[in-house]
């Protein structure tokens, strides 16, 4: 259960490293990276698993294990979030907005993702915010079932003042996926994803260079990585990764 708790706490101060203009966050909404740190291996109704846990150390009175740890108690519920470390505890009640679990959960998903996290990266160090799935009318996919329409395919990051797109390819972009190598389940052009994936990733390869747009591509194996190719975060060393790629494409950080 230590070992547990310190990863639990791991996770947590990454987030709020990440995150430094968030005061209080529910608990339920880091589920994502809990999972990809190897602590639960699902999530079950919306948060259940750390709210388990949260509830036996609170009833040990051992909640100062977790010193990011707020609960609200609203009638016989009680309510988990987690607040930087040492910040004052809110004076006043967390508003939780009625959300589709999906949306949710998918929203979490984007914002949590090894991408937005590289992007983040890639933002601090070029001092500009990125044009996130920044789409261009010459950049498209294969037709549609019709014959005649065509859908613009997004890119990662866009600076517009440094005319530069970059990509952060996840592992499925060169290695075996089960869910994008299915051979039984084929795209509207007759391929299956992981084929449709590298048609794509060619595609933009070739047409934003000819549009006068340098393309730099991370790869997910600059990074220290888990066993499921999830970066292991270190904002700092990472960061110093992207700047000096950055600086040897001749990209002026």
């Amino acid at each position: 259960m230590i070992k547990e708790i310190d990863t639990i706490n791991s996770v947590i101060e990454a987030y709020f490293i990440k995150n430094t203009t968030t005061e209080i966050i529910p608990a339920k909404a880091l589920m994502p990276e809990f999972i990809a740190a190897g602590i639960f291996r699902k999530d079950i109704k919306n948060g259940k698993p750390i709210r388990d846990i949260l509830r036996g150390l609170n009833e040990r009175e051992q909640l100062q294990l977790i010193p990011y740890v707020h609960a609200e108690k609203k009638g016989i519920d009680t309510y988990w979030y987690f607040i930087p470390k040492d910040a004052p505890k809110p004076t006043t009640l967390y508003k939780q907005e009625p959300v589709s679990t999906t949306k949710q959960t998918d929203e979490q998903a984007r914002l949590l993702s090894d991408e937005t996290y590289v992007i983040d990266l890639c933002d601090t160090v070029l001092k500009q915010k990125a044009d996130r799935q920044k789409r261009f009318p010459f950049l498209l996919g294969d037709f549609h079932k019709d014959g005649i329409t065509r859908t613009q395919l997004p890119v990662d990051a866009y600076y517009q003042p440094l005319n530069l797109v970059i990509e952060y390819k996840e592992s499925q972009h060169s290695e075996a996926n089960e869910f994008f190598d299915k051979t039984n389940v084929k795209t509207v052009s007759g391929v299956s994803r992981g084929e449709q994936r590298k048609i794509y990733d060619q595609r933009r390869a070739e047409k934003l260079p000819l549009n006068c747009i340098k393309l730099i591509e991370l790869s997910y194996d600059i990074f220290n990585c888990d066993s499921a190719h999830r970066i292991i975060r270190n904002p700092e060393e990472d960061l110093k990764k992207i700047e000096d790629i950055l600086k040897n494409e001749h990209i002026e950080c």
